[in-house]
């Protein structure tokens, strides 16, 4: 991209047009900042306040896509529409169809000997995703690599259905399929969406689909974080993130 074009996306990202653009977060790490723990998670301030607020102005054209569980985020948002595990657990979706329960009962007789490997490494963690499951070592960094190991021989006993996802300190599993990408192109085919253009912010390697498919709609790409990640634009981070907003729901 050339010089002048990132000169005008950046100043078109200052004043942004709220009757124009359709706004797509992810969460941790986008939105709150990353934890040892995944289930100490929260939003700053008045972050959620000021979420809701940019719902409103933009008459609902604001969802969260995340790789959480819809859920475990959901309370925290009020009525801003969440799309959880990474696009699979989509808003007004059936929820746990049978193939879902299929993919629960080929996991389950993994996690125990992963239990056991993460009580042997404090500060290590194993998320439990029912068809799927994430292994974080933030809290103890120093498991990095038999963490990994773990991860790619999980991988190898599930076979070609499962795909393996790195991000920071982590190594996420779940089934082929659905991304953040796809979940994003299913809420521009909602009518609160449909004709805006999206502005999509994430900061990990999960985040590239969906940061993708909002250049596709001719919107712009914002990374957050130190991940050099393929973005139009950049913020140092969730508290960057929610400073921009709160000046530009102020405007």
């Amino acid at each position: 991209m050339t010089e002048r074009a990132l000169k005008d996306i950046a100043l078109q990202f200052g004043s942004l047009d709220l009757d124009r653009h359709a706004f797509f977060f992810d969460f941790d790490g986008t939105l709150a900042e990353l934890v040892d723990d995944p289930a100490n998670v929260s939003l700053a301030g008045e972050l959620a306040g000021d979420l809701a607020r940019l719902s409103a102005r933009t008459r609902g054209a604001v969802a969260i896509i995340t790789g959480r569980h819809r859920d475990e985020v959901a309370p925290m948002l009020g009525d801003i529409p969440v799309a959880g595990l990474h696009g699979s657990d989509f808003p007004g979706d059936i929820a746990r169809t049978d193939q879902d329960a299929v993919r629960m009962a080929v996991i389950r007789p993994l996690l125990p000997a992963l239990a056991d490997l993460v009580a042997a490494h404090p500060g290590a963690i194993l998320e439990d995703k029912g068809a799927g499951l994430a292994l974080h070592w933030r809290g103890a960094p120093g498991a990095a690599e038999v963490m990994s190991r773990a991860a790619d021989q999980t991988l190898a006993a599930l076979g070609p259905d499962w795909r393996m996802q790195h991000g920071k300190c982590v190594a996420e599993i779940r089934p082929v399929g659905d991304d953040k990408g796809v979940a994003l192109r299913r809420f521009m085919a909602e009518p609160a969406f449909a004709d805006r253009r999206p502005v999509a912010f994430g900061d990990d390697l999960n985040d590239l689909p969906m940061l993708q498919a909002a250049r596709d709609f001719g919107g712009i790409a914002v990374a957050l974080g130190e991940r050099d990640l393929p973005a139009d634009l950049r913020l140092a981070g969730p508290a960057a993130l929610a400073a921009w907003l709160s000046e530009r729901l102020a405007a």
